[in-house]
């Protein structure tokens, strides 16, 4: 798929169309990158790619028809979150007036994993805004697995696009609720990946999404956290998440001064950003919003 077209669907909230590049960079199927050593020369990673394509054709992450790495149905297919109507302060649909995903629970978020000063409440992260995607639900799911866990390394680039159509579209669509969320950011982060995640796929998912992203907002990339513990939380509750999120995350770049846009592939509780942006504050941040691909809601 060297040659694919751009791909667009129109967002049912305001009728903008979303796009993004389908074609994928020269050198970059299978392992993610052109940086075998004798694939300098472009026709010979062409030829690669024409070989690689002939015995394994490229097949969508969310429904397995061939052609593209994610086909025009399931781009349709996605359940869009609109920015006017989400909850600022978690991503869930539909939130804006009451957000039941963040008035639950009130009573676990005033517990030891509060942020000191914070009021009661699960809405009561220690980020100020999240903007999320989609919903996670139709094709989404297949998709972020294909990824994460198949070793598509090539999505990078197509997740990093939607992620940055939604940003420009939230801070157009809802300016006075979104606005400045990357334009008046200072660096982009992203939540790192766990070591044995790390040895297990051979990549960190999120730095290969923030790179390009970051190249797409014209903000610095910071790769400011480092995760200890290897616990993957997707197994997890709720309380679970949140105690396994507390100290977990340790800062490891200068970000004193800084309003940061973090960016994560799926938000469920929030219980693993918030312990990320708790971290980046108490470094000296000024200011985390957080920007993820999917949002779980009822969990």
């Amino acid at each position: 798929m060297t040659d694919a077209e751009e791909r667009t669907l129109a967002r049912p909230d305001t009728g903008r169309v979303l796009s993004y590049a389908g074609k994928v960079p020269v050198g970059a199927r299978g392992d993610g990158g052109g940086s075998d050593e004798g694939c300098a020369a472009p026709w010979i990673a062409r030829m690669r790619e024409a070989v690689l394509e002939a015995l394994s054709p490229t097949r969508c992450a969310g429904c397995e028809r061939p052609g593209d790495l994610v086909c025009e149905r399931c781009l349709r297919g996605l359940d869009l979150i609109d920015p006017a109507r989400s909850c600022l302060r978690c991503g869930a649909p539909l939130g804006d007036l009451v957000c039941t995903e963040c008035d639950a629970g009130s009573e676990e978020a005033a517990g030891p994993g509060r942020r000191p000063g914070a009021p009661a409440g699960r809405g009561s992260f220690a980020f100020e805004r999240c903007l999320a995607m989609a919903a996670f639900s139709g094709p989404l799911p297949r998709i972020v697995r294909a990824y994460k866990d198949g070793g598509e390394r090539r999505l990078a680039p197509v997740l990093a696009d939607l992620l940055l159509d939604c940003l420009l579209h939230a801070e157009q669509a809802a300016p006075g609720r979104y606005g400045g969320i990357a334009g008046a950011a200072d660096a982009l982060a992203f939540v790192p990946a766990t070591a044995a995640a790390y040895t297990r796929r051979g990549f960190d998912h999120m730095e290969l999404v923030a790179r390009p992203l970051a190249d797409g907002c014209g903000l610095a990339l910071l790769d400011a956290l480092a995760k200890h513990g290897d616990a993957d939380q997707r197994a997890l509750g709720r309380a679970g998440r949140r105690a396994a999120g507390r100290g977990a995350y340790e800062v490891v770049a200068p970000v004193r001064g800084l309003s940061i846009l973090l960016v994560d592939d799926v938000m469920t509780t929030g219980a693993t950003l918030d312990a990320a942006a708790s971290a980046l504050l108490d470094a000296g941040a000024c200011r985390v919003d957080v920007l993820v691909l999917a949002r779980v809601c009822g969990g």
